[in-house]
């Protein structure tokens, strides 16, 4: 299970008496999951960092124990960092590295970031910033809302499905062969269609019913781009009513991470998955149809009836890969490591012969 350290309180930087090189940076910080349904059960040493350009200092630590549901910071910093380009963040990584998009490294307790500020009047104190080095050495940055707001937090199953496309390169092929479409159907933050950004050359359209999920992922596409190789778009999209969404051109991929959990949501979302796939299959002229991808840890044993609408709707699975995540706690006490799941789907033939006469 990956667990995230979140801030429960803006940063604060006050004068310390009969101190006039250092200030006092006090905040309050939690570990939870990804929904923050539970917290993080074993002991954890947070290291308390500043980091200015490429350099990072480490100010001080905290540490976590069994049974806490908020831990209170406080570090000294310097005054001369504070005049200088700078963001605070709060890691358990021991060298104090950005987390690991690589699948074999990633971190079971994301480190937090906070906005990069010259003036700390600068801070935005809603936001808890996510960094993430691609193997490629290419830097992912996500901001997510410090609040309650299920759509606009990084999940589980969208930093596996980053790391797994960053690392094993299913998806090259179909890269090369070109043109490279790419639809995100329940963006959120953008996590996973943003990957596909930053390693490859693509059309990207990431859509979310939540207009302020989609102010996120735009402003986290805006972070990237330096490092983008791709053309984005975000577009809002209700699956409620899939056919007022209309394409303009033919899809490579559709992807859907974390979007079936909510078993009421589920018939809507498979609907929009065909109503894509008809969509893209009348604009191909061609090109190879759309396949679906989908990532998922499973929550409840409801997820079921997506397996059963999809197969209903004409789709069939091709793929399957099996993603234990990294948890260290669990690894000590020898529990079995949460899983996450990775599904591609094709329409079958004779789907693809009705949606062509329709």
């Amino acid at each position: 299970m990956v667990h995230y350290i979140r801030s429960l309180q803006p940063p604060r930087v006050s004068r310390l008496n009969h101190d006039k090189v250092h200030a006092l940076l006090s905040t309050l910080l939690t570990i939870t999951t990804d929904l923050g349904d539970d917290f993080y059960p074993g002991n954890a040493c947070i290291l308390i960092a500043i980091s200015h350009g490429t350099v990072m200092d480490l100010l001080g630590t905290a540490h976590w124990k069994p049974g806490m549901r908020v831990l209170k910071i406080e570090a000294k910093v310097p005054l001369d960092f504070l005049r200088l380009r700078a963001r605070f963040f709060f890691t358990c990584n021991e060298y104090l590295h950005i987390d690991s998009l690589q699948i074999e490294r990633l971190s079971d307790i994301v480190s937090a970031w906070t906005e990069e500020f010259l003036h700390l009047d600068d801070l935005d104190t809603n936001l808890t910033v996510r960094r993430f080095e691609a193997p490629s050495g290419q830097v992912l940055e996500i901001c997510e809302e410090n609040g309650d707001s299920m759509a606009r937090h990084v999940w589980d199953g969208g930093i596996v499905l980053a790391a797994w496309l960053l690392t094993m390169g299913y998806v090259q092929h179909a890269a090369d062969e070109g043109p490279f479409n790419i639809l995100e159907l329940g963006t959120g933050c953008g996590t996973v269609g943003l990957a596909f950004g930053i390693r490859w050359s693509c059309q990207l359209l990431l859509t979310d019913v939540d207009d302020d999920a989609l102010k996120y992922a735009i402003q986290n596409a805006r972070r990237s781009r330096d490092t983008f190789n791709s053309v984005w778009e975000c577009r809002a999209l209700d699956w409620s009513s899939p056919d007022r969404f209309q394409l303009d051109r033919p899809l490579t991929f559709i992807v859907a991470s974390e979007c079936i959990y909510n078993p009421d949501s589920i018939p809507d979302l498979v609907r929009t998955m065909a109503s894509l796939v008809r969509q893209s299959n009348g604009l191909r002229a061609g090109s190879p149809q759309p396949k679906i991808m989908v990532s998922t840890k499973v929550r409840h044993s409801s997820e079921a009836a997506f397996f059963d609408l999809i197969k209903e709707s004409g789709f069939e699975q091709k793929e399957h890969v099996s993603i234990p995540i990294a948890d260290r706690y669990r690894e000590f006490v020898e529990q079995d490591l949460e899983v996450v799941h990775i599904y591609i789907f094709e329409q079958k033939a004779e789907g693809i012969l009705e949606s062509s006469k329709e």
